[in-house]
């Protein structure tokens, strides 16, 4: 199952700051919030183990194809946390970066995944 959550573009808010008008870009960004939302609550809540979504792939000046990959799942570290893995994806070898926790128990952790998500994010579900 794919989701695909849209956020409002850079051009998007800059014409709202320059006209005044920020209904477009209110409403783009609470559909994304809503959408952000069932993806967060369903890992949190066990009814889904594991998401992920892809950064555009980008080519090395050796040639090879880059791919920045990120999943999110129930942390191993912290109880009521929920990890973001950030793995790059090179000439088929996974390569560990980097992890960030988000709090499930307090608004704050949803904010900081929301605010970490791409402009356009492809939500993919590992199905169970």
């Amino acid at each position: 199952m794919i989701d695909r959550i849209i956020k409002p573009t850079s051009k998007q808010a800059v014409d709202a700051i320059l006209s005044g008008d920020f209904s477009v870009v209110d409403k783009i960004k609470a559909a994304a919030k809503k959408d952000a939302r069932k993806v967060f609550d369903a890992v949190s809540s066990g009814a889904v183990s594991l998401i992920w979504y892809d950064l555009p792939p980008v080519r090395c000046q050796s040639g090879v194809v880059s791919v920045m990959r990120y999943a999110l799942h129930r942390s191993p570290k912290k109880a009521d946390h929920l990890q973001l893995s950030c793995m790059e994806i090179k000439d088929g070898r996974i390569i560990p970066t980097s992890d960030r926790q988000y709090n499930i128990l307090d608004g704050s952790g949803f904010l900081e995944f929301f605010r970490d998500l791409p402009t356009i994010t492809n939500i993919y579900y590992l199905e169970q």
